[in-house]
Order: C-alpha cells, then structure tokens, then sequence
C-alpha cells in the first residue's frame, strides 16, 4: 500500500525534493570523476548495483565523497518509508533528528505524528538557507504543528533540550557521531531507538562510533544491511 499521495502538497513536495537531491548528488559525484560521461554511467550503473555493504568502498576506490555539506543530502524515498513506518510502529511521540538539512526526513517524522494524533519531532541544523527551506517546507505540507526547529550547532542544540527521546536519528557530519551519540545520551531512556545513517559509505569515519555501542552492555545494536547502512541501536 502506497501510504503517500504524490498529488497532495506533501507527496508532491516531498518527490520534489527527492528528485532535487538525487540530481545533486548525480552532479557532485560526476564533477569528481574524470572519466567520460559514457565511463560515468557505467560507473553509476555499477554502483547502483552494488550490495550497500560495498557501495562504501567502491566510492572510495574512485575518489567520490558524498559527504558534502554544500549539498541537501536527502534521504532517499525508501529510507523515508522505513523511518516513516518505524515511527508508527514505536509509536514514537518524541524524535530527536541530528542534521536536518532541507527537511525531507523531518516530513517523514512528523507525518507519521500527525497520523498517530500528536509527539514532536525536533530538529536540528546548522545552516541557515537549510533552515529556511526546511520551514518553507514543513508549513507547505501543513506539518508544522509538529515540528520545533533548532538552528545553530548542534553541538549546542542538544545542550538546551530536554528528554528523553523515543527515537534519534543521527544524520550529521560521520566524523561527529560518537561526540554528539554521547551529548544525547542522557535523552535516552530504556526503549529509546537510535538510528545512524551513512555507515557503510562513511564506515571509516563512523569507526569509533560503531566500536563504541558494540562495547557497551547496555545498548544492543546492529547496522541493517539497507541504502547507506543504517545503524539500528536500542537503550536496553
């Protein structure tokens, strides 16, 4: 069942969005490889036929970063389903989302609390034009009700907030998870569910945070073999 209409102001911007970052992202990649543009596609063909395990390595045997702060890095639509359908599974009322960019995931949260009848999801972002079309969007989509936006560092966001969570989604800069896994973590509570993107095309800079949970007795996790590889983490 497709739960989202493409014809409704959400649906709509949100395929908007998706076809904007994908472009993007098509665009940055290319202007890193120095090959043709016959050599590219095959590259890209190659790549989007990888197990998502490899696909971390294979960018980097290439020379192509997608971790650039330049771009709106948007989920893609199939993330945004999984996120989407584990909300209303948890019943998730509080989400703390680490690195909001553009807002596509922050569309996802925050439709599923619209659709379980309330929660909050809150927001985080650095910059300033992101910020700025991420409310463009939330109010477009009629979901601002449930979104509370915090601009500025996230560092010092998560400083002033109050928990706990029942969901946290860490999609921030890879070489900060385990800093900022551990600012958060007195706004979990048992049950709480953590998630962390990007670990299998960041998996060396997302190292330490990896290393970190699997030592902690607390915490049982594991990183779901799903797009960018996704760390799914649980406060026990």
């Amino acid at each position: 069942m497709n739960l989202f209409d493409w014809r409704t102001p959400l649906g709509k911007r949100l395929a908007e969005l998706h076809t904007e970052s994908e472009a993007q992202t098509y665009a940055s990649a290319r202007a890193q490889y120095p090959g043709s543009d016959a050599a590219f596609r095959e590259l890209a063909r190659e790549y989007g036929e990888l197990a998502p395990e490899r696909k971390g390595a294979f960018l980097q045997a290439h020379g192509i970063s997608v971790q650039d702060p330049a771009l709106s890095l948007a989920i893609s639509r199939e993330m945004g389903a999984f996120l989407f359908n584990l909300v209303l599974a948890r019943r998730a009322g509080s989400i703390l989302e680490l690195g909001s960019s553009n807002g596509v995931s922050t569309l996802y949260f925050a439709e599923a609390l619209r659709r379980l009848g309330g929660g909050r999801v809150v927001a985080t972002e650095l910059e300033a034009a992101k910020c700025a079309a991420l409310r463009g969007n939330v109010e477009a989509a009629g979901l601002a009700p449930f979104v509370e936006l915090h601009e500025g560092d996230v560092f010092e966001s998560v400083k002033a907030l109050q928990g706990p969570f029942d969901l946290v989604f860490i999609d921030i800069w890879a070489a900060g998870y385990l800093d900022i896994f551990q600012q958060v973590e007195r706004l979990l509570a048992p049950g709480s569910v953590v998630l962390a993107d990007n670990m299998f095309t960041a998996a060396e800079a997302v190292m330490p945070f990896k290393a970190h949970l699997e030592g902690r007795a607390d915490i049982s996790n594991t990183t779901l073999p799903f797009e960018s590889g996704v760390e799914f983490a649980v406060v026990l």
